[in-house]
């Protein structure tokens, strides 16, 4: 286990926020075949998945003069292993105008998101299960499968990229990474999805996801805290998260603060098509 976090101070929670999710990169998971890069502003690494946040730039604190080479290094072995890339943004990003010049090397952005943080000791723990809710972990092939289609219908991207997220999920595992997945089951049916990694010293949540026709019943609340007792039990005390714009009020309701602003810019080889 990692150094758990106990300075709730707003610096050091979006210093967590930001570095939580750096560490669910490939870069330093032991991946077979990994490519990473450690240089003067800036680290990455590239797999050979066709996901973006597989190949990764991060940790970005560059010369304005060096931007522009920097990042098309970045590009170009990206084009060399024909896989998209993806660049994270933070509060601790420099340039400042990085993402300009990310757009002018032809990368796109769909904005950016409240990075959050909450208290494991003071969450909003008021709310009922709601009827009909089983929640159970997601680690066999089977229910990997359903909790991987529900975090793709929900989040948009096209059917093809299923069985590449399978295989991620299944290397999160097989690299024996301080992950866990959870599927929530409403009267049998697989409806909602939430996911931690611990790292930073905290309990970072992701893939929160519900299928349209159970949304608004509560099963993506009770799926997401259900990951943060269990951090809990571990010994941790802040679990942290990137709220979507659709999910940022669950996240107050449950005692989540925003502490930082998240981006990231996502670039796809000619012919790809893109999420």
């Amino acid at each position: 286990m990692d150094k758990i976090l106990t300075d709730l101070s707003p610096d050091a929670l979006a210093n967590a926020i930001m570095e939580n999710c750096y560490d669910l990169t490939p870069f330093s998971h032991g991946w077979k075949g990994a490519e990473t890069y450690s240089g003067d502003g800036v680290d990455w690494v590239l797999t050979d998945l066709h996901f973006p946040p597989c190949n990764a730039a991060f940790h970005t604190n560059l010369k304005p003069e060096d931007a522009d080479k920097t990042i098309e290094k970045f590009k170009e072995r990206g084009k060399a292993k024909k896989v998209p890339l993806q660049w994270y943004i933070g509060p601790e990003t420099r340039p400042a105008d990085i993402g300009e010049k990310l757009k002018a090397h032809g990368f796109t952005t769909r904005g950016d998101g409240a990075g959050m943080a909450i208290d494991l000791h003071n969450m909003n723990e008021n709310e009922p299960i709601p009827e009909g809710l089983e929640i159970i972990e997601a680690k066999d092939e089977e229910t990997l499968k359903e909790w991987c289609h529900i975090v793709r219908v929900a989040f948009g991207p096209p059917p093809e990229i299923e069985p590449i997220f399978l295989e991620l999920m299944q290397r999160y595992i097989k690299y024996n990474q301080p992950v866990k997945y959870y599927l929530g089951l409403v009267d049998g049916q697989p409806a909602s999805t939430s996911g931690y990694f611990l790292a930073a010293g905290v309990v970072g949540i992701y893939f929160v996801a519900t299928l349209p026709e159970f949304r608004k019943r509560g099963a993506a609340f009770a799926v997401t805290q259900k990951a943060l007792k269990d951090g809990r039990e571990l010994g941790y005390r802040v679990g942290i998260l990137q709220a979507s714009n659709m999910g940022e009020p669950v996240y107050k309701r449950m005692g989540f603060k925003e502490y930082c602003r998240v981006g990231s810019y996502e670039w796809f080889p000619e012919g790809m098509r893109k999420e």
